[in-house]
């Protein structure tokens, strides 16, 4: 089987000078990325970095950061990508837990980790951009001296198997402490090799690149870009939540595949220039990372008449597992809930688990905890003694979503299980009160959380963000919930704000919305 790797050598071997990373105006060609990944990684390994090693990035989203991923793949190692907005102290945690032994970032996120105290297993630094390095304990180079010097005569990349480390991405743990999800070339390709095809990706395709390289989302866009020889285009990170810049990017890069979360798609759909996506080349457009509302997925069907839309579903452990093509039957007036997430796709095994983890039947109209098996499910979590971990300790990964199984092999998406709420006994899934909100022309997103009352028990607070020129009424929203839920599912609080917080991945953060009290509007 072939491994990450090989995707950028087809490529070059197949279109050296085929545009291959756009960012900001500047264009690097296939051959030219790869010149400069296999220069920096014959500089990490002169740093001592080898197969089975950790290398960090840490430092904003630009062509740089393909050069490294690949560079860090031609070494044998596996790359940790931080989050270029995380504090410090977040990002000295995982580059420590993941005992990274080089660190490629930028001169003032060098300077403040230092000041964090230099993780235990941390040498080596490659510093990028125009700052010279400050004073360290450690080694450091600086990126013209290390991406732009000639190759080794004689250098390959490092011997690899599909079963081998790849990445380590990650997450919020339950516990509030991130935890390492490690994934494979086998995990990655079995997505990527899938997506290619599925999606009919070929050179000609110019495909976004929205997503930060820490959220798994980026997968698709870096390797199914090279595995097609197409051209990935970066999103400049300042522009990842303006509409009306993603709008101008699309029409003016002539992005043919789009992929990112619903919201970003939302505010590209409510800025003033939405008529370029109109008269924009986009034919695919995939989302993923949580529920597209139904009323704005008919915009964006409006929008884009011609082209196919697609949810993927699939947390960081499985990669995308699921697929469905939205259909017209998906947004007909009388659907209320958002399009399924779909048939498991080729690689993965799916199964419902009962609230006692045991297996249930999966006919139609069964609802359950999704659980996945297959190749792209992750080696597991990481830590220290996991280093060696292959793909034959990977289990079915139990997703935390309730799903309810549509009879052809497809599913809905119900709620996260840990979203599900028991107010006063009563089990609630707040995606179903936003569903109802969002019925209202008034609405245009709905965000329902648990919240602790003034008696310390759990009550429902709905975070309302109005239509554009619309003040609904709280009292009204009251009213119209009671017309079409229990009573005990009717939030006992309905605020009106002018947006939702977000995650560094663009999702809605309703960890922050939950933690304000039941009185307090967002």
């Amino acid at each position: 089987m072939r491994t990450l790797n090989d995707l950028l050598t087809r490529a070059v071997a197949a279109r050296p000078a085929a545009e291959a990373v756009r960012h900001r105006g500047r264009s690097t060609d296939y051959a030219a990325l790869d010149r400069a990944a296999s220069a920096l990684a014959a500089t990490l390994r002169e740093h001592g970095v080898g197969p089975g090693d950790r290398v960090g990035l840490w430092f904003a989203k630009s062509t740089e950061t393909i050069v490294t991923l690949y560079a860090i793949l031609k070494c044998g190692a596996a790359y940790v990508p931080v989050d270029p907005a995380t504090p410090a102290a977040r990002a000295a945690y995982i580059l420590d837990d993941c005992a990274v032994r080089c660190l490629v970032t930028d001169a003032p996120r060098l300077a403040v980790l230092e000041e964090h105290g230099t993780p235990a297993a941390l040498r080596t630094a490659v510093v990028v951009g125009d700052e010279p390095a400050p004073a360290a304990a450690i080694r450091c180079t600086g990126w013209e001296e290390a991406a732009g010097r000639p190759v080794p005569d004689g250098f390959a990349p490092a011997a690899v198997g599909p079963d081998d480390l790849a990445y380590v991405l990650y997450t919020s743990g339950s516990t509030g402490t991130p935890k390492g999800v490690m994934l494979s070339h086998r995990n990655a390709l079995a997505f990527v090799d899938w997506a290619v095809a599925a999606f009919g990706l070929t050179g000609d395709d110019r495909l976004s690149s929205h997503a930060p390289v820490h959220f798994d989302l980026s997968v698709f866009d870096v390797f199914a870009a090279a595995g097609a020889g197409a051209c990935l285009v970066l999103v400049p990170e300042h522009h990842r939540a303006l509409g009306p810049a993603l709008n101008r990017l699309v029409a003016e890069e002539g992005i043919t595949v789009w992929y990112s979360v619903p919201g970003a798609l939302i505010r590209m759909l409510d800025a003033k220039n939405r008529a370029l996506l109109t008269g924009s080349r986009l034919r695919t457009v995939l989302f993923a990372g949580e529920p597209f509302a139904l009323k704005h997925l008919r915009r964006l069907r409006e929008a884009l008449p011609g082209a196919a839309l697609h949810n993927l579903y699939g947390p960081t452990e499985t990669n995308v597992c699921t697929h469905h093509r939205v259909t017209d039957a998906d947004l007909a007036p009388d659907r209320t809930a958002s399009p399924p997430i779909g048939r498991p796709c080729p690689y993965a095994e799916t199964e419902l688990l009962g609230s006692d983890g045991r297996p249930v039947p999966d006919v139609p109209g069964a609802e359950g905890e999704l659980s996945v098996s297959g190749d792209s499910v992750m080696l597991g979590y990481w830590d220290r003694a996991a280093a060696g971990a292959s793909a034959a300790t990977a289990r079915p990964h139990r997703t935390g979503d309730l799903v309810r199984s549509l009879g052809d092999g497809g599913y809905l998406y119900l709620g996260r299980r840990d979203h599900m709420i028991k107010i006063r006994g009563h089990r609630v899934e707040p995606e179903e009160i936003e569903a109802v909100l969002m019925r209202l022309p008034a609405v245009h997103e709905a965000v329902c959380v648990a919240v602790e009352g003034a008696d310390g028990d759990k009550e429902l607070a709905a975070h309302v963000v109005p239509a554009e020129g619309a003040v609904p009424d709280p009292a009204e929203l009251r009213d119209h919930c009671r017309a079409a839920l229990p009573r005990y599912m009717v939030p006992a609080a309905f605020h009106l704000v002018a947006s939702f917080p977000r995650t560094s991945t663009g999702k809605t953060d309703r960890r922050a919305l939950a933690a304000r009290p039941l009185g307090e509007a967002a």
